[in-house]
């Protein structure tokens, strides 16, 4: 069969790299959040009774850690995204 004729319809949406990886950066920072909750619900699930009880101050040690990745990942998006909004876009002469 034509390539042509495979798929009717709408042609192929082609977005700019700098759209699409901004697209996407936008993405990270809504799921940023989910993923930092989820991430400190993880002691929660940890034994606390028996052979296998993980200490308080792992666990707060394991907390904080949490908590410094989430700024520094916030700081990583932001940062991203200021990059995009600083760019020029190119002028099309």
């Amino acid at each position: 069969m034509n390539r042509t004729t495979d798929r009717p319809g709408a042609p192929t949406v082609f977005h700019e790299r700098r759209t699409y990886r901004r697209r996407r950066v936008m993405d990270a920072a809504r799921v940023a959040p989910i993923l930092v909750l989820i991430l400190w619900m993880i002691p929660l699930i940890w034994p606390q009774t028996g052979d296998g009880t993980v200490s308080s101050a792992t666990a707060l040690i394991y907390i904080f850690l949490v908590w410094a990745g989430a700024i520094l990942l916030t700081w990583a998006i932001s940062h991203l995204l200021a990059d995009e909004v600083d760019e020029p876009p190119d002028s099309e002469s």
